[in-house]
């Protein structure tokens, strides 16, 4: 391969890796990563010598920042679409790109495209320097921008960056019921794939000196989606043999015609996607036996203590129902609060009020009014939820689950700047994280489970593993939805023993549940909802004997 051709390969490398942090890190595919590389390259072709006449270097610079604005516009347009049609929006914005490219010719040049002076100039005349770019040049700048990038990816990837968007990933209910900013997340790593994507566009117009709406095609798109699939889970430099692929494409294409052009190129994407994905689908971790249950540490999990949560007049109707009526709700610091009641009675959907899921009546924190937000804002006010159904992300081990938990709330800028440089306060922060999760999974009794494989867990370790990630969370309010649901009798001791422990030591813990021996063991009061209305509310033994309780409940007269 010539000098040009090895280099031309680099910056596709470049693109493909800021598009594996969308794809294989976030779990969004993007299929208009091309015109990310047109915003690139047109922006330095039209501002840089030859256009408007700014410095080569200023110019790409303002290019990658053009493509990382409409990374960031991408991101606010598609914030609320799944994965399918996340897929679909932005195959649709690659072709809508091509034709905006071939509609104001005045401007792009039309189909021919548009051609910078030769040869490029790298031109400062603050510095003293004016260096001419040759085809060797343009090869180093291109290895060094690549090596930067692969640096920058794989240290990413396994700090606290890489471990939001796997949770991302994964389940983004899961990561936002754990304080994780989901569309901020998204917004972030959708606006860093564009600017990867515009810098390796600009890189490659300087190497080249032309840009056309050709060389950022939708089937562009797709071939670098292919070759972030090609790496499947070797996440951070998968891409590696991806490109290496891609650039091999066109003499595949020619083996196949005798043009090679787009059709051929077409067949042969088309196919090594599919063999990606059927290799994906294949390849499976082997499954790891589970160990034999461990006992309860005595020693309390991490929190954050001593904080109360006051609700009054909460009210929601759905079409036909009312949820909940005028209810009022105190829970105490250091006590169980037990909320009980037929089903359809409203518990859920008052823990959906309190954990932010629904906006409704009045909220106090610890005495203080909390502001309606999202659940995400919640968590990191310091309230926490587990869902009814225990959601057990198969790609995630419980160590890593907990992990989430531990740093859901915390802010990007400063942890993700601390990780890329090595400093010692990242290094600090990760012994902290690794220190938390295991006291936590060792006060719940997970110890033997955190590098097991997630699938091979029972419905009551999973409901012990929600238990961790929202107390590794340090919130000091908890509320669980139905915890024993599903559990052994063995294992209904380990909850009633966590959840006394956590209560002893000051956190704030409400719990739905139907299981009265269990609540009766573990609860210090106890309120009782009816067709959305409080029905009672007490001690354990002032609730039982309640007349209007016992005929709810249990059909006494």
């Amino acid at each position: 391969m010539s000098t040009v051709g090895t280099a031309q390969s680099l910056w596709l490398l470049v693109a493909a890796l800021g598009l594996a942090l969308s794809v294989s890190y976030a779990g969004m595919p993007l299929l208009c990563q091309g015109g990310f590389l047109a915003v690139g390259g047109y922006g330095v072709a039209l501002l840089g010598p030859g256009g408007t006449g700014l410095p080569l270097g200023v110019a790409a610079g303002l290019a990658v920042l053009l493509a990382a604005a409409a990374g960031y516009l991408t991101a606010l347009a598609t914030a609320r679409l799944d994965a399918g049609y996340l897929a679909l929006a932005t195959w649709a914005l690659a072709w809508l790109a091509q034709r905006a490219l071939t509609a104001f010719a005045d401007l792009t040049g039309g189909t021919e495209g548009l051609t910078r002076p030769a040869p490029a100039r790298l031109v400062s005349r603050t510095l003293g320097i004016e260096l001419t770019l040759t085809d060797r040049l343009n090869l180093a700048l291109a290895a060094g921008c690549c090596l930067l990038v692969l640096t920058f990816v794989y240290r990413f990837g396994r700090g606290p960056g890489g471990l939001d968007l796997a949770g991302l990933r994964e389940s983004p209910e899961l990561a936002a019921g754990l304080g994780v900013p989901v569309a901020a997340r998204r917004r972030a790593v959708l606006t860093a794939t564009a600017a990867l994507g515009g810098l390796a566009g600009a890189g490659s117009t300087v190497l080249v000196g032309v840009i056309s709406p050709a060389d950022a095609s939708p089937l562009l798109s797709l071939e670098l989606l292919a070759a972030v699939l090609i790496g499947g889970t070797a996440r951070w430099w998968g891409p590696v043999p991806g490109a290496a692929l891609l650039s091999a494409l066109p003499g595949g294409a020619f083996a196949v015609t005798e043009t090679g052009g787009a059709p051929a190129r077409g067949v042969l994407v088309a196919v090594l996607l599919l063999a990606a994905v059927a290799v994906r689908a294949m390849v499976r971790p082997a499954p790891r036996k589970v160990a034999s249950p461990g006992p309860v540490s005595s020693a309390a999990p991490p929190a954050r203590r001593g904080t109360g949560l006051e609700l009054v007049s909460a009210s929601v109707r759905y079409p036909g129902a009312m949820a909940l009526d005028d209810v009022s709700l105190q829970l105490r610091p250091g006590q169980v609060h037990a909320l009980i009641g037929p089903n359809g009675s409203g518990k859920s959907t008052l823990l959906d009020v309190l954990a932010g899921g629904l906006d409704a009546g009045t909220i106090r924190l610890d005495g203080a009014p909390l502001a309606a937000g999202t659940v995400p804002e919640r968590v990191r006010a310091g309230v926490v939820r587990t869902p009814q159904q225990p959601t057990v992300p198969a790609g995630l081990s419980p160590a890593r689950q907990v992990a989430l938990g531990a740093r859901g709330g915390s802010r990007w800028p400063r942890a993700v700047l601390r990780q890329l440089f090595g400093t010692p306060g990242s290094r600090l922060q990760a012994a902290r994280l690794r220190a938390g999760v295991t006291a936590t999974l060792d006060a719940l009794g997970l110890a033997r489970l955190a590098d097991l494989d997630p699938a091979r867990l029972s419905t009551g370790e999973r409901q012990l593993l929600q238990l961790a990630r929202a107390v590794a969370t340090g919130a000091p309010v908890l509320l669980f939805d139905e915890p024993a649901a599903g559990m052994t009798v063995a294992e209904r001791a380990e909850l009633r023993a966590v959840l006394r422990r956590l209560a002893d030591d000051g956190a704030t813990v409400a719990i739905v549940e139907h299981d009265l021996r269990l609540v009766a063991a573990v609860a210090d009061r106890v309120t009782v909802l009816d067709a959305g209305r409080v029905l009672a509310s007490g001690d354990p033994a002032s609730v039982r004997a309640d007349p209007a309780v016992r005929r709810v409940l249990l059909g006494l007269p």
